[in-house]
């Protein structure tokens, strides 16, 4: 199996995606804002991003599907608080979690993951894990 790795990076404020879709490529700014300029959307959903990462050659999932921990492929992972409607995105690999603010820890890591039915909870985002989208070579 490939080896992957996630290096956080933040192109600032208005670049959120193109942070997030480089961070788990590797690839850099250009690559990363040309797809999602060629992308046409009214709106970033689940499936822009599965457009994004196909569009650069990434596979992935058909659509977001049940969170699991133990995924080989590093991931988006889909985050809910008590705004409907609104969810969060942060990613995920080999254990750990990562935001685009360069913040990272241990999906095991109590002070930081609380588990309440098979579900995972975000305790200093205050936000319920639901799904993750895979992205693989």
């Amino acid at each position: 199996m490939d080896r992957y790795e996630i290096e956080v990076v933040s192109y600032g404020d208005g670049l959120y995606n193109q942070s997030v879709i480089s961070s788990l490529t590797g690839l850099d700014f250009e690559e990363s804002d040309k797809t999602v300029k060629e992308v046409k959307r009214l709106s970033w959903s689940g499936q822009t991003y599965v457009q994004v990462f196909r569009k650069l050659g990434f596979n992935t999932n058909p659509r977001f599907i049940k969170f699991d921990p133990e995924t080989p492929y590093p991931c988006i992972m889909r985050c809910v608080n008590h705004k409907n409607g609104v969810w969060y995105l942060f990613m995920y690999h080999q254990g750990m979690v990562y935001d685009i603010h360069g913040n990272s820890f241990h999906l095991n890591d109590s002070n930081e993951v609380s588990r309440l039915n098979g579900s995972y909870f975000l305790k200093w985002y205050n936000m319920k894990v639901t799904s993750m989208l895979q992205v693989w070579i």
